[in-house]
């Protein structure tokens, strides 16, 4: 699979080529590459997702990123409404980590006027990159023309984009579905108007509003987007495992694979895939190798799950813990054959350590994988 090189009109070409994706021919998989000379090497990036990509979880998944591996991890969903008056990393949503280099945000936007001053506020996080969400298909965001409702018309959509590259010279993405109906030859032109406008890459979610999560993600439709813009596209859609991610790759020629809630259950997903690549192991896992079989991976499950709970400790106040433990645990037990009663169990406590005895409790008995779930 060949890569188209990176050209653009001649006004925004040298911010392309800074923004682009590097031919095949200099490494194994494709890699962003960022102004001041940062670049992604790792094909694999963290979701967006809200309750969940937060300073814990991204924590627990830097543990099991391959040394010498440079990727992306996304905060989850932050309005731009709300961010101008707050305090970047006074508040759940907005805690993040010393050392953070990697982190993109996600606005949640369709004014100029917030995102300018969202992305102040954001200067505090050193941001790698912005994203704007034109996935979300919650009712909310649609009744505020957020999310997907701005994939119903293409020249507002582009008019946001072109507002936010305005106000940040950052490497700028779009995060989007297929649209708001099934309408391919609509949401090429929506592509190709991101590109126009300037994104520097798009993830699709190959699901249109009203599926959700549910129905399989169109692989194809990815590799439709790829071919109808010069900028990278990531795919993300029903990716669970490691083979996922392989075959997403050669099915639609994407540029990078985003992973989703599967992580929650199976962060060591990025492990797997650098030990493929040839990458070392994680800082303080010399030595070893990830968990493949379901027997190690349950196992594995168990440690990760501890050491969460430890992140949540760290970072959130007791009941702001609780919360996202349980919400952590309502998609993760699900690739537990057994794990119903793990998530009961954390419902029925109402502290963490005394979740922490719950799972010392139901770990006692060895449990496996399942390579799949229904989400």
């Amino acid at each position: 699979m060949s890569l188209p090189a990176i050209v653009t009109e001649p006004a925004r070409a040298e911010r392309r080529v800074r923004s682009g994706i590097a031919p095949r021919s200099e490494s194994r998989l494709p890699a962003i590459s960022f102004a001041g000379g940062h670049r992604i090497n790792f094909p694999v990036l963290l979701a967006p997702m809200v309750g969940l990509s937060h300073v814990a979880f991204r924590a627990l998944v830097r543990t099991y990123l391959p040394s010498g591996c440079s990727t992306l991890l996304f905060t989850e969903m932050l309005s731009s409404r709300r961010l101008p008056s707050e305090r970047v990393g006074s508040t759940p949503q907005t805690l993040f980590a010393k050392g953070e280099t990697d982190l993109v945000p996600q606005l949640l936007a369709n004014e100029e006027r917030f995102i300018r001053d969202s992305l102040r506020k954001l200067e505090a996080i050193s941001p790698a990159g912005i994203d704007i969400n034109m996935g979300c298909p919650v009712k909310k965001a649609l009744s505020h023309n957020w999310g997907v409702a701005l994939m119903g018309d293409i020249g507002y959509a582009s008019g946001v984009v072109a507002d936010a590259r305005h106000c940040t010279d950052l490497p700028l993405s779009v995060k989007m579905r297929s649209g708001l109906s099934e309408n391919l030859p609509y949401l090429l032109d929506f592509v190709q108007a991101m590109e126009a406008s300037g994104a520097d890459w798009v993830t699709l979610h190959p699901r249109i509003q009203s599926q959700g999560r549910r129905g399989r993600a169109s692989w194809e439709t990815i590799a439709r987007a790829r071919e109808a813009v010069r900028i990278p596209v990531v795919g993300n859609g029903d990716i669970q495992t490691e083979a996922d991610i392989w075959q997403i790759l050669a099915a639609t020629g994407c540029d990078g694979v985003m992973v989703a809630r599967a992580a929650t259950a199976r962060p060591w997903i990025f492990w797997q895939v650098g030990e493929t690549l040839g990458f070392p192991p994680p800082q303080g896992r010399e030595g070893e190798r990830p968990p493949r079989t379901p027997e190690e991976e349950g196992c594995e499950f168990r440690r990760a799950l501890l050491f969460f709970l430890d992140q949540l400790e760290k970072w959130f106040v007791p009941s702001e813990g609780m919360k996202r433990l349980r919400y952590f645990l309502a998609w993760s037990h699900k690739w537990l054959p057994f794990g119903h009663h793990l998530w009961a169990e954390t419902t029925r406590v109402q502290d963490l350590p005394s979740a922490r005895r719950a799972i010392e409790r139901f770990f006692e008995t060895h449990h496996r994988m399942l390579p799949r779930t229904t989400l």
